[in-house]
């Protein structure tokens, strides 16, 4: 049973990303390289849809303002604690001076050590999945890489079983060739080439295929959420 067989039910895909997103550095990365081995679509969609805390502060300033004031104090000066004092600045300009001022003099009063600032991160970015769990952040309308689709699962499971039956197709095309090649070698050398050639552009054309069915169903997404605005206001 292989790591991933947990997960490619419904709802599987977001509770390994829960899973990788809160792991230590570490560890998040041979998770990453078990998932890879498994299935290379699956290891790029979930480094994609990934919170970081980098990423998670360059937000713009109406998507801050919801994420700041929801989270606790504590766990936003840690995280911040030993970042440029512009930087810092940017980040908080959406909170009104007072609340600003506050997170400024607790910030001053800490000195975490580097495991209570990585335990704060990961604290961080649960908080903020709670967050747009709860709806008051919308990933599509600001980072959409972020968003998960309702049936991801289905659709990088659907990938990989594209991508096994590609290497198949490989696999007995070079047993075929083995096979040919104790007949006559020239032969079968110009045949593998061929081959090879065949599947690649197979392979190539597949890929291109999944990404533009990934982008066509992130279009679909999107209008359908402009949809629903629209609807509200009328």
């Amino acid at each position: 049973m292989g790591m991933l067989d947990r997960y490619k039910k419904k709802g599987g895909f977001s509770q390994l990303l829960t899973l990788i997103e809160t792991s230590g550095g570490k560890k998040q990365e041979q998770f990453l390289g078990l998932i890879s081995q498994e299935s290379p679509a699956w290891e790029q969609e979930l480094k994609k849809k990934m919170l970081q805390v980098d990423r998670i502060f360059t937000w713009p300033n109406d998507v801050m303002s919801e994420v700041l004031s929801r989270l606790q104090p504590l766990t936003l000066c840690v995280s911040l604690h030993g970042r440029p004092a512009e930087q810092v600045e940017k980040i908080l300009a959406p909170l009104p001076p007072i609340s600003k001022r506050k997170i400024m003099d607790q910030m001053a009063e800490l000195n975490p050590n580097p495991a209570e600032k990585a335990t704060c991160e990961m604290k961080l970015i649960t908080e903020v999945r709670a967050i747009a769990a709860s709806g008051y952040i919308k990933f599509e309308k600001f980072d959409a890489d972020l968003f998960v689709e309702e049936n991801i699962e289905e659709r990088l499971n659907s990938a990989d079983s594209g991508l096994s039956f590609l290497n198949k197709i490989e696999i007995n095309y070079s047993d075929d060739s083995k096979s040919a090649s104790k007949e006559t070698s020239a032969a079968s050398s110009h045949s593998s080439s061929a081959g090879s050639g065949e599947i690649d552009l197979m392979k190539r054309k597949l890929n291109q295929l999944m990404q533009e069915n990934n982008a066509l169903k992130q279009e679909v997404h999107t209008l359908r959420d402009k949809l629903a605005q629209i609807k509200r206001i009328a």
